[in-house]
């Protein structure tokens, strides 16, 4: 067995999100033996590992590596599981992982992250008519996160979560409220990366927040078509403006993830446009066709310039409600451009 005592605890201060001096200060010992554990430099006495297990919420044996070997298989196994699940579109099951192995490793950070997501979807989609208690559960497990984390994205990631929680019941003050908690693009990891990283890890920064801004930019002008205070052809202008910038980025057709987006944006545009028949269908053959093309994608890499190197990840892909992205267009436009469509 492959163990290491110091690294071990080490691990399982940093899911708790402290320091040495605060485990030191809560333990009521010195900074230099808790670093002394955590080199292997010296350990505990053995009298004293009940409390050290206890603090972390962990067994002895799990401290001593007993069942170690177990417990990350159990993890690794539950996070390949949850993943298919989530593959498939079925939120239910990945839920019910998360909160089984939740019960185990209460304090594994990864897993916390993992129950506020997947009970916040659970709420999104109102599974089994009880959005309200999964919501508030989704909530309550963020403001644990946060009481246990000191790293800056998982606090924002808790407070986004809180946030579009409450919007979700109702609560719209507090939305507000904790959305405001939040930095703006400009004070992210992304802006200082420019100035900070250098070689490979700098143009990798790049690519990852070219990413990060396709995907904002998509929302962003969505959002703005569908729910702003646009005439008709003002909302099909701007949609329309959106295939034009994946064209930009993207040669050759080489989308990847993004023809899911590119697909509910021509849903969109067909049934913005169903005064004009001909327009509207050709508009549904081309949401057909980016959906055939996300869901015959296969593991490969970008071969554009600016993603050259990304690799698409079908299998991480998520689907919605055990379709295919193809079955959900056929749900989301028309009977007849649909058929039309198929003839």
């Amino acid at each position: 067995m492959n163990f290491n005592f110091g690294e071990n605890i080490k691990t399982l201060r940093k899911q708790k999100g402290f320091t040495q001096e605060q485990v030191a200060e809560l333990l009521d010992v010195s900074k230099q033996s808790v670093s002394r554990w955590e080199n292997n430099a010296t350990y505990p006495d053995i009298t004293f590992l009940p409390v050290l297990a206890s603090f972390y919420n962990v067994t002895v044996d799990f401290l001593l590596g007993a069942d170690y070997e177990t417990s990350k298989s159990i993890i690794e196994n539950y996070e390949k599981d949850r993943q298919e699940a989530h593959h498939r579109g079925n939120i239910s099951d990945a839920y019910s992982l998360s909160q089984k192995v939740y019960a185990s490793f209460p304090n594994n950070k990864s897993i916390i992250n993992n129950v506020m997501v997947d009970s916040y979807l659970m709420g999104l989609h109102n599974v089994d008519e009880k959005r309200k208690y999964y919501l508030e559960l989704s909530i309550s497990i963020a403001e644990r996160f946060l009481k246990m984390t000191e790293d800056l994205e998982e606090q924002c990631r808790c407070i986004n979560n809180i946030s579009v929680c409450n919007k979700l019941l109702g609560n719209g003050e507090k939305a507000i409220g904790w959305m405001k908690k939040l930095p703006s693009i400009w004070s992210g990891i992304e802006t200082a990366a420019l100035g900070v990283l250098e070689g490979k890890d700098k143009t990798e920064s790049i690519q990852c927040s070219l990413d990060a801004v396709l995907h904002l930019l998509h929302r962003l002008i969505f959002v703005y078509a569908t729910e702003s205070e646009l005439s008709k052809g003002d909302r099909i202008k701007a949609l329309k403006k959106l295939p034009n910038i994946f064209e930009i980025v993207f040669e050759d057709s080489d989308y990847g993830f993004y023809h899911v987006f590119l697909s509910r944006v021509f849903v969109e545009l067909a049934k913005r446009s169903e005064g004009n028949s001909e327009q509207a269908t050709a508009y549904g053959k081309k949401a057909v066709e980016h959906s055939k093309l996300y869901d015959g994608l296969i593991a490969q890499m970008h071969t554009s310039l600016l993603f050259k190197g990304r690799r698409i990840s079908p299998e991480e892909f998520t689907s919605v409600n055990n379709q295919t992205q193809t079955e959900h267009v056929a749900t989301q436009l028309s009977g007849d451009i649909y058929k039309t469509i198929l003839n």
